[in-house]
């Protein structure tokens, strides 16, 4: 079994790779923790009276984010140094080029705040001119782009930290590449200003139309795909419900996904919904898809399905355990986050589950024992110690057994591996053996005689093997003497067993009756040979009995010869 799970998770692995191999490599765990440092860094600012905005790198930054915050652009375009612009930029509006920064900037990073430089001077270690510092890379299609704060000339013979000219001349490239389709961005106009998940108000309008767009192109594809199935015989069923439910959620996250990547959104908003959420919700839904219609094609065949749906129903739950843990825990390291400890705890926890359910593991082991040995199968007649009956079903923990009388019995794996069982299915023939205790008093002519009739009879019958075939009078008891009658039914069906020993109890009836002779009871008797006696056999004295036993042309030439079944 471990060598179909290894596939499995590698398949998972390569999907979930496949699922976010355009996500952006910042994480959850970088957008938490920045927010944390951030916080950290603000409150330690505020404590400082004498920084004023644009004294520090960092104070320029804050003051920037404040007015971003409050949509006071004008205030935030003011840090932008306008200075020795080129002559097409000679109409561009500081706020409007502050803005649209602003835009492309969140939508590949987020600002560290712990980085920037708290003295007037700046990084005097960062090899720049001492008038500039690093704020951060921006990555271009072909290329990279570093922005950068520069020191200039202010107000009151102050100077200050402003975005450098050199940065500012990028803004407009910047913004053709990664900014706003204008007719998208009109929709702002007409719908109330707010922001949910650092989304935009007409990005919030986009996602909802990209949700119902999804939904119904997800549809569509799977009346489609259902349409097109009723032309497969074989397959119609089994795919039926694949296409149903799990590969239509896996595609209605999927085109979100893709959709979601078209609306511009800032990393933050990327991070939440389109890494985090929407491409591992698509992987699952596909893994548990795939997993169900493995199965459900493996038991299409009727043969399957009568031996291993036992087992395979519980191995597929186990194996979508498997697979929601295998991707919640890629989410985790797509995260952030660091799995050796949860995997860690895992192998301890697996540990502590393993001592705990040793006899829980001990019928799967049992299970998988009888699957590859095949001592017992599904529709097997068999005797487990005083339990006999039809083996139904054998599952992960017991082996369901109905008796006869039509009760169940549930017998654990591990007990029915290691049990002596006697598989009566397998058997080729079945045993006709009788002992019949004839009563004294009876002459060694009628014995003889009835040696040879039960001899000629299981000689004769048609139902009858010549399988260890033997009539022999074997004791001389107190009170009666001993005839064994042994032979074996040419049937391992039990129905058919019981009409031939009804056929042949029966004769031996007769056989009795004709030779008068009667079986013996269990009870006190007193014999008197010279009165009442049971009249002899009468045959010729030239007529000599078949001893000790019938030749094999006779065998052979009483083969079949009686009418059975009986007709009297």
């Amino acid at each position: 079994m471990t060598h179909r799970i290894l596939p499995l998770i590698a398949c998972l692995l390569l999907l979930a790779q496949w699922s976010h191999a355009d996500d952006s490599s910042l994480t959850i765990k970088d957008v938490i923790d920045t927010g944390e440092k951030a916080e950290a860094v603000i409150a330690d600012s505020l404590q400082d009276d004498s920084i004023r905005p644009g004294d520090t790198p960092l104070s320029t930054m804050l003051a920037i984010m404040d007015a971003a915050q409050d949509g006071n652009w004008d205030a935030a375009g003011a840090y932008l140094d306008m200075r020795y612009l080129p002559a097409d930029m000679a109409d561009k509006d500081a706020a409007t080029l502050m803005e649209q920064l602003n835009i492309v900037w969140g939508q590949q990073r987020i600002l560290d705040l712990t980085r920037l430089s708290t003295h007037p001077e700046g990084h005097r270690d960062d090899g720049l001119p001492s008038y500039r510092d690093k704020i951060a890379t921006l990555t271009l299609p072909d290329d990279t782009l570093t922005l950068y704060l520069q020191r200039v000339p202010g107000d009151d013979d102050r100077r200050i930290w402003k975005i450098s000219n050199a940065t500012v001349q990028q803004i407009p490239h910047l913004w053709e590449l990664f900014g706003y389709n204008p007719t998208i961005t009109r929709l702002a106009d007409y719908l109330p200003d707010f922001t949910v998940l650092y989304m935009q108000n007409w990005q919030v309008a986009g996602l909802i139309l990209i949700i119902i767009g999804a939904w119904l192109a997800s549809s569509l594809l799977r009346r489609l795909t259902l349409r097109l199935l009723e032309f497969s015989d074989r397959y119609r069923n089994t795919l039926h419900q694949f296409f149903s439910m799990p590969f239509r959620w896996y595609l209605f996250f999927k085109m979100m996904q893709l959709g979601v990547a078209e609306l511009g959104l800032s990393i933050r908003a990327q991070v939440y919904l389109n890494q985090s959420a929407l491409g591992y919700l698509a992987t699952l839904f596909l893994a548990l898809g795939v997993i169900e219609l493995l199965s459900a094609l493996f038991l299409s065949s009727a043969q399957n399905q009568k031996y291993w749906s036992g087992i395979i129903r519980p191995v597929r739950t186990i194996l979508k355990m498997i697979a929601a843990v295998v991707i919640f825990l890629l989410w985790l390291s797509d995260s952030g986050y660091d799995i050796t400890t949860v995997l860690a705890g895992l192998g301890i926890g697996s540990i502590a589950v393993a001592l705990a359910a040793q006899k829980t593991l001990e019928n799967v082991i049992g299970a998988f024992t009888l699957y590859i040995a095949k001592p017992v199968q599904p529709g097997d007649f068999c005797r487990v110690g005083a339990t006999a009956g039809v083996i139904e079903e054998i599952g992960l923990r017991s082996t369901r057994i109905r008796q006869t009388d039509r009760t169940v019995v549930y017998v654990p794996n591990a007990v029915l591996a290691s049990a002596s069982i006697e598989n009566i299915s397998e058997s080729d023939f079945r045993r006709y053996h009788r002992d019949l205790h004839i009563r004294l008093g009876a002459s060694t002519d009628q014995l003889r005689q009835l040696l040879v009739d039960l001899r000629r009879l299981i000689y004769s019958h048609p139902r009858l093997t010549e399988r260890a075939a033997r009539v022999r009078f074997e004791e001389i008891l107190r009170d009666g003497y001993r005839i064994s009658l042994n032979c074996y039914v040419d049937s391992s069906a039990y129905g058919e067993f019981l009409a031939v020993a009804e056929d042949l109890n029966l004769r031996i009836l007769q056989i009795l009756e004709d030779n008068g002779v009667h079986l013996a009871v269990p009870v006190q008797q007193w014999v008197n040979n010279t009165e009442g006696s049971t009249p002899t056999v009468q045959r010729s004295q030239d007529e000599a009995l078949p001893f000790p036993d019938f030749s094999d042309d006779d065998k052979a030439a009483m083969k079949g010869s009686l009418d059975y079944p009986y007709k009297g």
